[in-house]
């Protein structure tokens, strides 16, 4: 099985950049660092702004 499932955060999963969203994951840091750069909007695996120490 390849995946998982973005509304069930696995907080011990290795690569879960991965996972929940495959390549897209840079590209996704980047509008989040534009529109939400505080990462106010956060969850567990959330993705981070670039600007974020995650």
């Amino acid at each position: 099985m390849d995946g998982a499932y973005v509304n069930v955060p696995n907080i011990g999963m290795a690569e879960w950049e991965t996972a929940y969203w495959r390549s897209n994951f840079c590209r996704l840091r980047t509008i989040k660092s534009k529109y939400d750069p505080t990462n106010l909007f956060q969850y567990e695996q959330s993705v981070p702004p670039w600007s974020s120490d995650r």
